[in-house]
C-alpha cells in the first residue's frame, strides 16, 4: 500500500475526530493529526468501538492504547506528520526530517450534523485525492467513512468532442477496412474451394446470391485504392482448397501522408484487424483495431 494511502489510515481508520462543541472538522482533524496522546485518540473513537475498549481488561486497554500511537509511525514508511510552516495542512517528513509532500482539506460541505471534507495529498510529484465523511454526535465529529475519491468519466468530453479531419480519416479507414474485409469473406465462402480473390476488382464484379448485387461497388476496383486519407493494398496469400479452408489474405491501410491525414497503420487478415500508432507497417503482434 502506498504512503498516502497508509496516511489517510493513520487519520481515520475507524479513529473519530476530536472535536469539543461548536468546534469544526477542520479543527477536529488538526488536533487528532498532531496528538501523542492514546487516550486522546481513544476518547474519540465510535462511541460502540469507545465502549469496548473501556471494558477490557486492564493490560489489554493499555496494549490497544499503546497500539493506537504504534499506527502513526509504523505504518507510515517511517514518515511522520507535522503542521505545515508555511501553508495550511500538514508537512509529511521522512525519517530525516526531509518533506516528503503534503495534506490539506481541499474543501468542507456540511449539512446538519453531517460533514464532507476533501483532502488532497501531494508526493511523489503526484497528487491524490481522498473524501471524508463525519458525523456530529455527543458533541464530538465521528468518522463515518473515508476512502479515495475517483472521478467517474460520464463522457462529456467525446460527446462535445469535435473530431479533427485526421480522427475522421481514421474512423474512416476502420470502416472500410470492415466493409473489405465482410465482402472477401463473403466471397471466399460463395467461392469454395478457390477462397479469396486475387484482386479486390473480383469483388465488383462478382454478385453477391443473398442480396443480388456486387459486394462492393466499382470505386473498390481503383488501383492504388485511395480513400480518405488512406492508402489500400489487398493480398492474397494462400489459396483455399485441399482442406485449407477459404485460404488467407492480408488487407493494409496507410495514410497517405502519416500524422496528417491519419496517424494509425492498419493490417487485417482472414482472422483479426490490428492497429497501431507508430510510423510503420502494422503487424500482426500489434493490438486488435477496436470501433472508433
Amino acid at each position: 500500500m502506498k504512503t498516502a494511502e497508509w496516511l489517510l489510515i493513520v487519520f481515520f481508520s475507524g479513529i473519530p475526530l476530536f472535536a469539543l462543541q461548536g468546534t469544526t472538522p477542520q479543527a477536529a482533524l488538526e488536533e487528532l493529526a498532531n496528538t501523542t496522546k492514546p487516550e486522546v485518540i481513544a476518547r474519540h473513537l465510535p462511541e460502540p468501538v469507545q465502549k469496548r475498549i473501556e471494558e477490557l481488561p486492564k493490560l489489554k486497554k493499555q496494549e490497544v492504547m499503546n497500539q493506537l500511537l504504534e499506527m502513526k509511525s509504523s505504518h507510515l514508511n517511517g514518515c511522520t506528520v507535522r503542521p505545515a510552516s508555511h501553508s495550511d495542512g500538514w508537512e509529511i517528513l521522512d525519517e530525516d526530517g526531509d518533506s516528503k509532500g503534503t495534506v490539506k482539506i481541499a474543501n468542507a460541505f456540511f449539512s446538519g450534523t453531517e460533514a464532507l471534507l476533501p483532502l488532497e495529498i501531494k508526493m511523489d510529484d503526484s497528487t491524490q485525492s481522498f473524501i471524508v465523511t463525519m458525523r456530529l454526535e455527543d458533541n464530538e465529529w465521528r468518522i463515518d467513512d473515508f476512502g479515495p475519491w475517483e472521478k467517474n468519466d460520464l463522457g462529456l468530453e467525446k460527446l462535445l468532442h469535435q473530431p479533427t479531419e485526421m480522427e475522421k480519416n481514421e474512423a474512416a479507414a476502420y470502416t472500410t477496412l470492415i466493409e473489405i474485409m465482410s465482402a472477401l469473406r463473403q466471397y471466399a465462402f460463395q467461392h469454395i474451394p478457390a477462397g479469396f480473390p486475387a484482386e479486390l476488382s473480383a469483388l465488383t464484379d462478382a454478385v453477391d446470391r443473398v442480396n443480388n448485387r456486387p459486394p462492393l461497388d466499382h470505386s473498390f476496383a481503383a488501383d492504388p485504392l485511395v480513400k480518405d486519407g488512406y492508402q489500400f493494398r489487398y493480398v492474397r496469400i494462400a489459396l483455399g482448397g485441399d482442406g485449407q479452408g477459404p485460404g488467407d489474405f492480408e488487407l493494409t491501410a496507410t495514410p497517405v501522408e502519416f500524422g496528417k491525414t491519419g496517424s494509425k497503420n492498419y493490417l487485417a487478415d482472414f482472422y483479426q484487424l490490428h492497429v497501431t500508432m507508430e510510423n510503420r507497417p502494422a503487424t500482426k503482434e500489434d493490438p486488435p483495431a477496436r470501433e472508433q
